[in-house]
């Protein structure tokens, strides 16, 4: 496969992949462990771990935007061999910030427009439209960037880098100021949708592991400037819960999808229908939609409840209990080979007698199913 370099002039033959490759990349945070990365052309990638382990490093490094040496090559075409690196402006990516840095001096779509003229891959205008009504921002196309609020700002930022629509892109926290419930039952669904129809490879930085749940299947893990890519969502969030920095009170469940009737999803769930409202992603039959489960939102019947305003009614096989610190009890539940959590109070879990490896009933509304 030859590989083009226009760091130096010249092209030369070698077994890398069309997508990401990092070989030997130091940077003075991890001079001791230097990074090696290897991702596909398209997919998305969550990149998560404790604060100041070396994410934001990582992602200025691969943008060109912090001394490093190593090498790095994307696409077919080498950014950087040992020292000499190509300049940003070159390379074929987009990297957006936590605290927006938005063009000052100009309004929301005077931004949104600098990013479309100068895309690689231009996005027809119906679709730079749905983008705009999706993210809320029709309203403050006309705004100095001055006066956004911090959410606001985010979300024109996140939408510039959507309209650049560059093959690899970017993003080191970039919702944190939005509101989590827009973020989880409006945006994230928006995005899924959007990198289904133009693919890209994507790296989300993020400590809200829900993001990465409802976006990725594979995540990068940092820990003290060591890299471990790619690796399974389950893994990563033991060892989120194990630095102290997890809380696994909401579950990623996959099911199938049935149809979408006057506002309601209905999914398969090993042979069990399961029902969604308030959807925000676009499904077809067939499909495999993720969504999030709050733990607090299921409850647990020893016996299946008769009718009831509760749409969801799913069995399920207790597999482990465990006391938290606060009185409650989370259990572990498993229903069609996926394994999801509910927490209940301790007398709620005397009262019933829960014993490990017997069915019972969880419930939970159609409201609760997020990320759809």
């Amino acid at each position: 496969m030859e590989i083009t370099l226009p760091l130096f002039g010249t092209a030369s033959t070698t077994s890398d992949s069309t997508g990401l490759s990092v070989t030997g990349l130091e940077t003075p945070l991890n001079a001791a462990t230097p990074w090696q990365l290897e991702l596909p052309a398209s997919g998305i990638f969550g990149l998560t771990g404790p604060s100041g382990s070396g994410k934001s490093t990582l992602l200025a490094a691969l943008a060109g935007q912090r001394h490093c040496r190593g090498n790095i090559t994307f696409a077919n075409t080498v950014w950087q061999r040992g020292r000499r690196a190509l300049a940003t402006h070159k390379r074929t990516l987009s990297l957006g910030f936590q605290d927006s840095r938005l063009f000052a001096g100009q309004s929301v779509a005077d931004n949104l427009a600098l990013a479309r003229r100068y895309s690689r891959r231009p996005l027809p205008e119906e679709e730079c439209d749905r983008l705009l009504k999706a993210f809320g921002i029709e309203p403050l196309l006309h705004q100095p960037v001055e006066l956004l609020s911090g959410g606001e700002a985010q979300r024109v930022a996140v939408l510039r880098q959507l309209f650049n629509n560059a093959p690899l892109q970017l993003f080191d926290e970039p919702l944190s100021a939005v509101d989590r419930a827009q973020v989880l039952r409006r945006l994230l669904p928006t995005l899924r949708d959007f990198w289904a129809r133009y693919p890209a490879l994507v790296i989300w930085t993020s400590h809200d592991f829900d993001e990465i749940q409802l976006l990725a299947q594979r995540c990068l893990w940092m820990d003290s400037a060591n890299l471990s890519a790619p690796l399974s969502l389950p893994e990563v969030a033991q060892r989120l819960d194990s630095h102290g920095v997890g809380d696994s009170c909401r579950s990623r469940i996959e099911a199938r999808v049935e149809s979408l009737n006057d506002g309601l999803l209905t999914l398969d769930l090993g042979g069990i229908s399961i029902f969604a409202d308030r959807v925000a992603g676009h499904y077809r039959k067939g499909d495999t939609a993720a969504f999030l489960l709050e733990a607090g939102d299921i409850s647990l019947s020893v016996e299946k409840p008769g009718l009831s305003s509760i749409l969801n009614c799913l069995p399920v096989t207790l597999v482990a209990k465990q006391n938290l610190t606060d009185g409650r009890i989370r259990l572990q539940l498993a229903a069609a080979d996926q394994v999801f959590y509910a927490d209940i109070s301790r007398l709620s879990c005397e009262r019933l007698e829960l014993r490990e490896g017997t069915t019972y009933f969880a419930q939970f509304k159609a409201g609760s199913l997020a990320g759809l």
